[in-house]
């Protein structure tokens, strides 16, 4: 299997980061500068993304970055899912026809809307593809989880589910896997799904119930304080979104865009005996939020979320504590963060409200897509804070 550099990422990429004095080993101190709410949480640019939107980062225990690059309107030759090499190249991964799906090619076998990715603690890559190629209808087996090796690109398994577990209209989201449970958001229909690897079974929980759908009345908003909507004033609704788990895998926390941000005990929702009525009365709300775009959580609970208007990261601690932790322009709807083992915080900005399908039809994007990191204090504001949740 290749990993060659794609044609249309690594030549502006290098280009790019030679102009603007970023690289992916070293950067300029002027790269560092942010407006930041504490002097020891700086931003830098980690890796860049010249053509394709990047709304997934996820690295392994040592720090191979992986993107994930979905196929937005007019980004139709992403390869999906990149490796960044160390002079900030992407390199398609796994470097063969899982990279370079068309629609004339079989979906089941190839990578076709990428939305999420993570690494875990064995460092194989999950990705989540939903198997759209306009957003909206998913191709008929497309739909599916791959686990890679991280180091060779080897396929580790495929996971497809049957209709009663993602029927039509459904789109898979983002997964978290806690020792041996594998939980996944359905952002299309609203509902959890909870599969137990040992045995394969997988079901379908808290299905049009109220605690997983988008709340009416709650647009999601743009920096500007404009909603996300369409030419003809559509507004997209995304129902349960974003997911972590706790340490102990004991709570499972989760929310669409515009919250509230919820939790429920993982036990309640592996139990069968539990009916998804009597379930939905054990979902606790959290708090309000703002509009976010992406989440994590570190070993001591405390809960990171990206607040798109304020283009900022918000700290929320057990305790109930919220405190910005780095606020920068840049932050331009900062996705779905990782936080590494060496203690690293990254996100990827997406742009999303720039894109035109959300921007009244304008196209407000402004390539390339940053990836940004900072490293995670042992302490911010007199609040502890721990590290990388692997299970």
């Amino acid at each position: 299997m290749t990993n060659s550099a794609h044609p249309l990422t690594s030549r502006r990429g290098a280009l790019i980061a030679a102009a603007s004095g970023i690289g992916f080993a070293a950067l300029a101190p002027s790269a560092l500068r942010a407006a930041v709410a504490n002097p020891h949480v700086r931003l830098e640019v980690a890796a860049i993304s010249p053509q394709f939107l990047c709304n997934a980062v996820a690295l392994t225990r040592d720090n191979a970055m992986f993107l994930g690059l979905p196929r937005w309107p007019g980004m139709e030759q992403t390869p999906s899912l990149v490796r960044v090499g160390k002079d900030g190249t992407l390199h398609p991964f796994p470097g063969n026809a899982w990279n370079e799906w068309s629609p004339d090619k079989d979906p089941r076998e190839a990578l076709v809307m990428v939305n999420g990715i993570h690494i875990f603690a064995d460092d194989t890559l999950w990705v989540v593809d939903q198997g759209t190629a306009d957003r909206k209808q998913t191709i008929a087996g497309a739909q599916k989880l791959v686990q890679f090796d991280t180091a060779t690109g080897r396929i580790s398994q495929i996971v497809r589910f049957e209709p009663e577990i993602l029927p039509p209209g459904a789109q898979m989201n983002d997964l978290r896997i806690a020792g041996d449970t594998m939980y996944i958001t359905d952002s299309g229909l609203g509902a959890i799904l909870v599969r137990d690897m040992r045995t394969g079974v997988t079901t379908r929980r808290l299905a049009g119930r109220a605690p997983v759908l988008h709340v009416p009345g709650k647009p999601l908003m743009s920096h500007e304080g404009f909603p996300l909507e369409d030419t003809e004033g559509n507004r997209p609704q995304v129902h349960v979104d974003m997911l972590e788990v706790t340490a102990d895998g004991r709570w499972l926390y989760f929310c669409t865009p515009t919250g509230p941000l919820r939790r429920i005990a993982t036990a309640a929702l592996r139990d069968a005996a539990i009916d998804d009525d009597a379930l939905a009365a054990q979902v606790e709300t959290v708090a309000e939020i703002p509009t976010i775009m992406g989440t994590a959580i570190d070993t001591l609970g405390n809960l990171y979320y990206t607040d798109a208007v304020g283009r900022r990261i918000v700290l929320r601690t057990p305790a109930g504590h919220e405190v910005t932790l780095v606020q920068d322009d840049r932050l331009v709807d900062g996705d779905a963060m990782f936080i590494t083992a060496d203690r690293h915080v990254y996100v990827p900005c997406a742009q999303t409200e720039r894109l035109p399908g959300f921007n009244r039809g304008r196209n407000g994007l402004r390539p390339p897509w940053q990836i940004l990191r900072f490293p995670l204090p042992h302490s911010f504001a007199g609040h502890p804070l721990g590290d990388a949740v692997t299970h």
